[in-house]
């Protein structure tokens, strides 16, 4: 975890993930709309317009995202805690 705080401390702002980046990170963690929304703590239908382009993700859900991209065991850590 130390690992994880010491890399996002050393990054500055947080990338723009896009539609197909936002496609691409919930191909990569194996999440679907549903699941995604959980993770990002926003309804399913933020999820599905951050999809379909029709609105962009703000900085805190950008942050959260990029946590989720460059470590993405951090979900099963999560999944863990909640059972």
């Amino acid at each position: 975890m130390n690992r994880a705080i010491n890399t996002i401390t050393q990054l500055s702002e947080a990338p723009e993930y896009t539609q197909e980046d936002i496609i691409d990170l919930m191909d990569k963690l194996g999440a679907n709309e549903k699941a995604f929304a959980l993770l990002m703590n926003v309804p399913a239908s933020t999820v599905r317009q951050w999809m379909s382009g029709t609105v962009v993700p703000g900085t805190a859900s950008n942050r959260l995202m990029q946590i989720y991209d460059l470590f993405p065991q951090i979900v099963g850590k999560i999944i863990a805690a909640r059972l």
